[in-house]
């Protein structure tokens, strides 16, 4: 279903120990604390490079998306690596929506979606932008990227959690024509059962962006968790990606005096 019309505003009772044992147990309790802090940071994830992206976005045009109604834009992949950013010009239409948005990135089968999605986020509605016609883009970051290849097409699938109606959620329509030849919108009204090609108001293309992190060609990239980022290839530690890096070239692969634990022993025994 697509809707065209104009937009409207619309607190123990134990003993005190003695101060210099209250002391060491906060100073304890400090370095736990930061330790935990420690182990739990995380490197920035960031987005990968820009590939491909279909950036018109038609005025006050859009077509519903829910638990039924399922949308996907097909692309054909520039770079080979990890899909994890994606950009789709998607809002909730209502405060009152409650569904959870889910955007995902499927191989094709016969042209449509099928197979296991290689890569999924469900978002709380809350933090999803409202209006009634979407016009900017909103980032979906995908934890774990989704891997894909150069040459290879994929469809950026989006749909919802159970809403009890079929407002729950608004994709934009592109402009008129084909603006993104190299792929196409599709449209499902029975949850993703079967596809259909979508040309609502003369637009055949969503509004789209996917963003893709190549092989790792630092060892900095590598470094603080990041090797835990990349999907194609993927990695198991630390250690392999740096591997990877030495062996493939790279800004920093120059030898093997970073890979610590890593290196080959000589006839000696020693470490080359």
């Amino acid at each position: 279903m697509v809707k065209r019309v104009s937009l409207r505003r619309g607190v123990s009772g134990e003993r005190l120990a003695p101060a210099r044992s209250r002391m060491r147990r906060r100073a304890l309790a400090v370095a736990l604390f930061v330790s935990a802090a420690l182990l739990a940071v995380v490197p920035s994830a960031g987005a990968g490079v820009l590939d491909q992206s279909q950036p018109g976005i038609q005025t006050e045009a859009a077509t519903f998306v829910s638990d039924s109604n399922h949308r996907a834009q097909t692309f054909t992949n520039g770079l080979t690596g990890s899909l994890d950013q994606v950009d789709v010009a998607v809002a909730r239409t209502l405060l009152s929506v409650t569904a959870s948005l889910l955007v995902e990135i499927r191989p094709l089968s016969g042209g449509v979606p099928g197979g296991p999605a290689l890569a999924s986020e469900g978002l709380p509605a809350a933090s999803v932008p409202e209006a009634l016609f979407p016009s900017a883009f909103f980032s979906v970051p995908l934890a774990p990227p989704a891997p894909v290849t150069a040459g290879v097409q994929y469809a950026i699938v989006v749909s919802s959690s159970s809403c009890g109606f079929a407002l729950c959620y608004m994709w934009a329509l592109g402009p008129v024509g084909n603006p993104y030849p190299a792929g196409s919108g599709l449209q499902s009204g029975n949850a993703g059962a079967t596809w259909a090609p979508f040309s609502v108001f003369g637009s055949s293309d969503f509004p789209f962006k996917t963003h893709v992190l190549q092989p790792p060609t630092s060892k900095q990239q590598c470094k603080k968790g990041g090797w835990r980022r990349f999907a194609n290839p993927s990695f198991k530690n630390q250690g392999q990606c740096v591997t990877f890096v030495n062996h493939h070239g790279g800004n920093s692969g120059k030898g093997k005096e970073d890979e610590k634990g890593h290196g080959k022993k000589n006839n000696s025994g020693k470490k080359q």
